[in-house]
């Protein structure tokens, strides 16, 4: 046991280490239990969700020791932050090209996250995994990096869900 737990206080810079398994079956279970609920307005509380805990997030996330501050270059800081958080080692970034008018999208694909296991499973039953622990945190870091330059920039992400173990998880975050 940690000490600041036997204090009586627990904080994120302590190292507990949580079966993969059993976090996995926490997150589909909010899932089933949100897509049970709200039905098609599942990925609409997913874009509300993102958008109230985006400033939460990130102060979570430096809790944890990631400097979301110092992003600069996201095709490389997200493989490295979600690589830091133990999260995924094979991650694949597109950024806009300069030319686009209508709204800046990024594209995430993550091949062996830790979290394939209940997006797979999800798929299998016919949920969409809208509440994704990748989007929220890839969200979180393109949008602090955007508000340096567009500090009103609204960010909206789109999770395509894995269908085969063979496919990434796509995120698209969209900045206008």
């Amino acid at each position: 046991m940690s000490e600041g737990f036997r204090g009586g206080e627990f904080t994120l810079k302590e190292k507990i280490e949580v079966p993969s398994g059993l976090l996995n079956a926490i997150i589909a279970g909010y899932q089933i239990a949100l897509n049970k609920t709200l039905g098609a307005g599942a990925a609409a509380m997913t874009q509300l969700l993102i958008k109230e805990i985006g400033d939460f997030l990130e102060e979570l996330l430096e809790e944890v020791g990631f400097e979301v501050h110092e992003i600069k270059d996201l095709k490389e800081d997200i493989p490295k932050s979600l690589k830091m958080l133990g999260i995924s080692e094979k991650v694949e970034v597109e950024v806009p090209t300069d030319g686009e008018k209508t709204g800046d999208k990024y594209v995430i694909k993550i091949y062996d996250s830790i979290f394939k296991p209940v997006a797979l499973m999800l798929a299998k039953k016919g949920i969409t995994f809208t509440l994704s622990p990748e989007s929220f945190i890839v969200a979180a870091i393109v949008r602090k990096a955007i508000r340096k330059v567009r500090p009103d920039a609204q960010v909206r992400v789109k999770v395509n869900p894995q269908k085969s173990p063979d496919e990434p998880l796509v995120i698209e975050v969209i900045v206008r």
